[in-house]
């Protein structure tokens, strides 16, 4: 990923809460010698450094994941356009924000996908799988029979937000007011600015 000093975040903790706030990510290998990607959420499990997820057995991607395949993460967050209007003064050239963190590691299937699946719950909804009422043995026996887990042991982790870290901090305070006034993936991007802001450039 092209990511300019002033975009790189290399802070470990920062990148981790980011995987776990937009856990839904894309996954992406070789499949026959060509680019394929699958769309599923994923958890951190950040003293072991992997991820954890499962995959429909439908699905012929995990296939190719022999011999601890290596593979590419994308979890992606609050990005929008933003305007050449949004300055304070110009001229400006209009651009889009956006925040990303890859990750690349090492893929091997789990003969057994209860413990992803039970990750992916406990994450998301509590622990209900140990609920009979919400799923039942029996239930959780046949979605097993449909789903394919895996772990990926994280090599690398890099992050970047776009932010227009690059503008003096006027301007960025301008763009985030102005975000703040658009439609719901704006604030959402406004929100994120005002949390990771930086230091006024000169």
């Amino acid at each position: 990923m092209y990511t300019p000093a002033s975009f790189a975040v290399k802070d470990t903790e920062i990148l981790h809460d980011f995987i776990r706030d937009y856990g839904f990510a894309t996954l992406i290998s070789q499949v026959d010698g060509k680019a394929f990607a699958s769309h599923l959420p994923l958890t951190l499990i950040c003293d072991e450094q992997k991820l954890v997820g499962h995959i429909a057995r439908a699905n012929p991607h995990w296939q190719a994941w022999q011999n601890n395949a290596e593979v590419l993460v994308i979890f992606q967050g609050p990005h929008s356009y933003v305007s050449h209007r949004y300055y304070p003064n110009g001229p400006q050239v209009p651009t889009w924000n956006y925040s990303a963190v890859h990750v690349t590691g090492c893929i091997e299937l789990q003969e057994n996908p209860a413990p992803a699946l039970a990750t992916l719950l406990a994450q998301y909804e509590g622990e209900p799988y140990k609920r009979p009422d919400i799923m039942p043995a029996e239930f959780i026996q046949r979605l097993q029979a449909a789903i394919v887990g895996f772990e990926i042991s994280i090599t690398s982790l890099s992050g970047k937000f776009k932010l227009s870290q690059n503008k003096p901090q006027a301007a960025q305070e301008h763009i985030i007011q102005a975000l703040a006034k658009g439609s719901p993936a704006d604030q959402e991007l406004a929100a994120f600015m005002q949390k990771h802001q930086t230091k006024p450039k000169s």
